[in-house]
């Protein structure tokens, strides 16, 4: 299913609007609250490879977290939808349950782990997960529970990151590179990493799904508006400030290393420079 052009720009303005008043709640949610914002536009692109429609379809998001996708999926379904929110942060569901009623969406949110999730077997029409695995020391395991809760038939579908994919031009100063490999580095550390999306087409093979495609998302660092979006760069530059402290007690840059390359980072932002990632699509069909 699609929207036309100006229900989805409709759309965004709305969620944007209900996600920034949410922001003074946010706490060390407001840099997630903020990406769901900027990263609007490639989950709007991804969903009609879901394959839904409106109607009394079964949908469970695993690892939801503030709700960015499943409330673009309660929105796109519409009110006989079933839409069901898992996450292990209790934060994390109060504020999408802050956003489900702003936006007079149901959405039924659920504290629960990703290895056991608190759904009957073959009950949900889709599965999915959007930038979970990554997080994860067993990804094979909570795969097999998103395998176990798909009714047959139905959809499993992961969305992932893969730093691998990521280019730029001109290449990157060697201060932002070693940033860019200690956070990796510290991601691999506590989950499966940042490198998780190549895995994925052999995860899905070996859970026993079917039809097994994994799709790309290309973006640009500076990819919104033409241009560059001082918003999205303060953003940016967060994602590495958030990580900073632990970073630096892991072993992995001294703080001088870490001042350096964001010194780097702003360069490349006044230079305009070009930067391209891809994520990681893949769905398989439950036999």
């Amino acid at each position: 299913m699609t929207a036309d052009n100006a229900a989805l720009v409709a759309w965004t303005a709305r969620v944007a609007q209900a996600t920034r008043q949410l922001l003074p709640k946010g706490g060390d949610l407001a840099w997630l609250l903020r990406q769901s914002m900027h990263t609007h536009f490639q989950r709007l692109a991804v969903l009609p490879v879901f394959g839904l429609s409106r109607g009394p379809v079964r949908v469970l998001d695993v690892g939801a977290g503030t709700g960015a996708l499943c409330l673009d999926l309660a929105w796109m379904c519409g009110p006989e939808a079933r839409i069901t929110a898992v996450d292990n942060d209790a934060h994390g569901l109060s504020l999408l349950r802050d956003l489900a009623a702003a936006l007079h969406l149901a959405v039924d949110a659920r504290l629960a782990d990703a290895y056991a999730l608190p759904v009957e077997s073959a009950s949900q029409d889709l599965t999915l997960s959007r930038f979970l695995f990554q997080h994860l020391e067993r990804p094979e395991a909570a795969l097999a529970e998103m395998v176990r809760a798909t009714a047959p038939g139905g959809r499993v579908a992961v969305m992932e990151v893969d730093d691998g994919a990521w280019f730029s031009y001109p290449d990157e100063p060697p201060a932002l590179e070693r940033l860019n490999g200690a956070v990796r580095q510290l991601q691999a550390s506590v989950g499966a990493g940042r490198q998780v999306g190549r895995r994925l087409y052999r995860m899905f093979r070996a859970a026993g799904l079917a039809d097994v495609q994994v799709l790309a998302v290309p973006r640009v660092r500076l990819g919104l508006t033409y241009g560059r979006d001082s918003e999205l760069e303060t953003h940016q530059k967060e994602f590495y400030l958030n990580q900073r402290d632990r970073l630096i007690g892991a072993g992995l840059m001294t703080a001088a290393e870490f001042d350096e390359a964001m010194r780097a980072l702003d360069a490349s932002f006044a230079a305009d420079d070009f930067g391209f990632a891809c994520e990681f699509v893949a769905i398989g069909r439950v036999p």
